[in-house]
């Protein structure tokens, strides 16, 4: 599968993430006005979180609904089920569902769940949130290539929303996992060139991976 990183300054990234092949073409678009993203201070479910090293997300995640909590995952050897949520449940009642499980590290249904909710919910506002996640899921199980795949789909589809400079972030640290050094940094660089006003934790973090790669 070919997956691009289409950004709107001179740097654009294509990358075959499943071949391994990268080619770095130089394209000028214009530039989108700026909208504040990545502030500091409480976060809201649109907004990014303070991300750290490659793999510590860094930041508290959402709270998730109190009237649906999953269950803690299964000990070794039991088999793992989605939490079925009753008929009257909303779309944030299903998101939050998955942010349960990312919080007790419960990747695989976290994974299942953020698909679910893309498919029953394509239109959602929580639609780039979801993705995002659906990527940290596949993130914290060093499955890279999915991960970059999934972050990628944050930075192209939802690139104003407020997860897209914590995406890309993450799609420069999947890149760079995956030994694909200069589309990694590539794609760090463009956090703070597309997202100025990132919050300082997103662009501190990008500083330290940039360092870490040798960009």
């Amino acid at each position: 599968m070919n997956i691009g990183v289409d950004t709107v300054r001179p740097a654009v990234v294509a990358i075959d993430l499943h071949r391994g092949h990268m080619d770095l073409s130089v394209a000028t678009m214009p530039m989108p006005s700026e909208a504040a993203v990545g502030a500091s201070g409480a976060r809201g479910p649109g907004e990014p979180l303070n991300l750290g090293g490659p793999r510590d997300p860094g930041g508290a995640l959402p709270p998730p609904a109190a009237a649906a909590p999953p269950p803690r995952g299964p000990g070794p050897g039991a088999s793992a089920a989605l939490t079925t949520l009753p008929p009257s449940a909303t779309s944030k009642d299903e998101f939050d569902l998955g942010i349960g499980y990312m919080q007790r590290k419960d990747y695989a249904l976290a994974e299942e769940t953020m698909k679910n909710f893309a498919q029953k919910y394509p239109s959602d506002p929580l639609i780039a949130d979801s993705q995002y996640w659906l990527g940290e899921s596949y993130f914290q199980r060093q499955q890279y290539r999915d991960a970059a795949e999934a972050f990628l789909g944050v930075t192209t589809k939802f690139d104003k929303s407020g997860k897209a400079p914590d995406a890309l972030l993450r799609l420069g640290q999947s890149l760079a996992a995956l030994k694909e050094k200069e589309a990694a940094c590539a794609a760090l660089g463009e956090v703070t060139r597309k997202y100025p006003r990132a919050s300082a934790g997103v662009k501190a973090a990008v500083d330290r991976e940039q360092k870490r790669v040798k960009c």
